[in-house]
């Protein structure tokens, strides 16, 4: 591989990783806040009050946008990424994306998911083997 690829391909799939993380937590959020909502929102569009069920799912509906939005970037970003980089090494850099988003979605108040030490291991493992696979010695065949 050549380092100016790596050098090109490496960013590009790491945004790819934050995008698509992104999209995963706002996503959640505003899934999560269409669903509590859910009863009254029907209601209100059965009685075809749509600025009022608009104004009670907005941010709902916003982050749900802004998730879909991530997904294309992540998307686009990562097309560009495998232009640069070997699928050895750019496919293991996605479970990046398991690391951040479960880190994120137990330290952020308002998604509300519990702490596992038995999934916090399964983190450990997935570094662990993105260190091993990052820092083994090329064989030569």
């Amino acid at each position: 591989m050549v380092l100016k690829d790596l050098k090109a391909g490496l960013p590009v799939a790491l945004i790819s990783v934050a995008l698509i993380s992104t999209a995963q937590l706002t996503m959640k959020w505003g899934m999560g806040q269409l669903s509590f909502h859910w009863t009254e929102l029907q209601s209100l569009l059965i009685e075809h009050q749509f600025i009022t069920a608009m104004s009670l799912t907005w941010p709902a509906l916003v982050c749900v946008g802004v998730g879909l939005g991530c997904y294309a970037l992540s998307m686009a970003c990562w097309v560009m990424a495998l232009k640069h980089l070997p699928l050895g090494v750019a496919y293991p850099l996605l479970s990046l994306s398991y690391v951040l988003v479960y880190v994120l979605a137990v330290t952020l108040p308002w998604l509300d998911e519990t702490f596992s030490w038995a999934k916090f291991s399964g983190i450990g493992f997935i570094l662990l083997g993105l260190t091993l696979i990052f820092t083994a010695k090329k064989s030569s065949v």
